[in-house]
């Protein structure tokens, strides 16, 4: 498993994927066979998405028609071993110059050591509330 260092920079790069958009760093996060499943509270499940062009195909039309500013905090690490590693997320949104805390979450993903360094291949993302 990568280090402590490695895995919060892999945390980091996803989020600002996530913020700014960033398309070819989204698909840098993820193996090519990755899976991502979305659950939010009180609502029904997404996915899973196979494989990193689906997911990546999920995520672009959500992040280009956003027209706030968003920042997705990740905390609490939890590495569980065996690849795995669990991470708070605090979604943080600015819109109409208004900031309030959109949504909270739980991470529970896996992450493989690739050539080009640690990439997630699988992740569940629960909310508690939409996004």
């Amino acid at each position: 498993m990568p280090d402590f260092g490695a895995i919060n920079t892999l945390f980091s790069r996803y989020a600002a994927a996530n913020d700014w958009p960033n398309q070819e760093l989204l698909e840098s996060c993820f193996t090519k066979d990755a899976t991502f499943t979305l659950h939010i509270a009180g609502a029904d499940s997404l996915g899973p998405f196979a494989g990193r062009d689906a997911i990546v195909g999920f995520f672009m039309p959500i992040i280009n028609g956003q027209t706030d500013t968003r920042k997705h905090l990740m905390t609490n690490f939890n590495l569980l071993g065996d690849g795995k590693v669990n991470a708070y997320l605090s979604l943080i949104v600015t819109d109409g110059g208004k900031t309030e805390l959109k949504s909270a979450g739980l991470y529970e993903t896996t992450i493989v050591d690739g050539d080009d360094g640690p990439r997630f291949s699988s992740m569940v993302l629960s909310l508690d509330s939409g996004f």
